[in-house]
């Protein structure tokens, strides 16, 4: 599913780059660039966030197939990485980031797919009807069993929240949004800025529902909540600070 979510999302992205007289081929680059940084980041997100599980399973640190890879931690490094390349291109970082916001909510709704598969990012123990337990050997498993909770006779895990598929669902909800007022998007970075808080709002809220939501900030949010407040905060004052330069320099133009 990742791969399938990646090849569209490439697809979708130079397309609308093209729209915006963008060249190909910087688009291509920047992509490159922006799928070996966003792995890597999203894999050391996700090791550090789990650090207690791969203390336990070292060399499940390897075993990149079966997920395990943090959003957050791959957009960070991802951004950083496209906006260090797009400044030596002289390219605004807000025009390619619109070109984004749909290829990346497609990525959400069908990389989550693929977690739920591969059994990680699965939610807390729950009695809820829809709750599902996964088979011997995945992560859900594993970590019960290592915390006591099952033994090793049983065949599955005890029933958990599958959060994979209520991230997937809010890509789909971000994704409709994002498609129903792109035509209503009239500066650059409003479609960007409109996805990451959408997204935010859905992981704050699903957060609540996942094992590792260990509340971790001040006793109140976990550290993905926090982070989502902050970087949706950061980057809506980073977009009103630099439309206000451009007016600026714009008004200074025409003196």
């Amino acid at each position: 599913m990742f791969i399938l979510a990646c090849l569209i999302g490439i697809y979708l992205c130079v397309k609308a780059a093209e729209k915006k007289e963008i060249p190909i081929p910087i688009s291509l680059n920047v992509l490159f660039v922006a799928f070996i940084f966003t792995i890597l980041g999203a894999r050391l997100h996700y090791i550090v966030q789990h650090y207690q599980f791969f203390l336990i399973f070292p060399v499940e640190i390897f075993k990149l197939w079966k997920g395990g890879f943090s959003s957050f931690g791959g957009m960070i490094v991802g951004s950083i990485s496209v906006l260090i390349y797009l400044r030596k291109e002289r390219i605004s970082i807000w025009k390619f980031a619109d070109c984004c916001a749909i290829p990346i909510a497609q990525g959400v709704f069908l990389t989550r797919i693929g977690c739920f598969m591969n059994g990680c990012c699965f939610g807390k123990i729950s009695n809820i009807p829809w709750a599902t337990s996964f088979p011997r050997g995945s992560a859900p498993y594993m970590l019960q069993i290592s915390s006591g909770q099952i033994s090793p006779n049983d065949l599955m895990s005890l029933p958990v929240h599958p959060t994979q598929l209520y991230h997937s669902f809010s890509g789909l909800i971000i994704l409709s949004v994002l498609l129903t007022f792109q035509k209503k998007m009239t500066y650059d970075g409003h479609s960007f800025l409109l996805f990451i808080t959408l997204y935010a709002v859905s992981r704050f809220i699903i957060e609540f529902y996942r094992w590792d939501s260990n509340i971790e900030f001040a006793g109140i949010l976990s550290y993905t909540q926090f982070f989502s407040i902050t970087i949706t905060i950061t980057l809506w004052i980073s977009f009103y600070v630099s439309a206000n330069i451009r007016r600026k320099l714009m008004n200074l133009k025409k003196l």
